[in-house]
């Protein structure tokens, strides 16, 4: 009896090991792959700020929702909800933050005029409207 306890323990304990070794880290990006950020500006100044608050009637929210900046413009988004990770990705693909926790900034600059749009990937009730003008 004794054998098949050791036997089953060890067994198990083997199981456990090899779940967690190897693999590439993952940043958190839907498709369940590693994440690379993509449009960050550095050194700039924002023009606007969007607050990634918590919401529960969708997980989070964008505030403000539509947010208006001229061409040259930097807008900056503050990751304030401590309840849940959030990304801020562009429809378009033009900007990408990656899975993100409370206390995260990120900043885009906008060099052309359009709307461009964007959402949280994790929280499809999450979406944001940058119009540059």
């Amino acid at each position: 009896m004794k054998f098949w306890t050791i036997t089953l323990a060890g067994t198990a304990m083997a199981l456990v090991l090899a779940a967690c070794g190897g693999g590439t880290a993952n940043t958190g990006n839907s498709s369940g792959g590693s994440c690379t950020q993509k449009g960050a500006a550095t050194g700039a100044t924002a023009a606007q700020t969007v607050k990634l608050n918590s919401d529960p009637n969708t997980i989070g929210r964008f505030d403000p929702q539509t947010t208006t900046v001229k061409v040259g413009d930097t807008v900056e988004w503050d990751w304030v909800d401590t309840s849940a990770p959030h990304t801020v990705t562009a429809l378009d693909g033009s900007f990408e933050s990656c899975t993100q926790n409370a206390g995260f900034k990120f900043m885009v600059t906008f060099s052309k005029a359009g709307d461009v749009q964007y959402h949280c990937t994790i929280h499809s009730g999450m979406t944001g409207d940058v119009k540059v003008s």
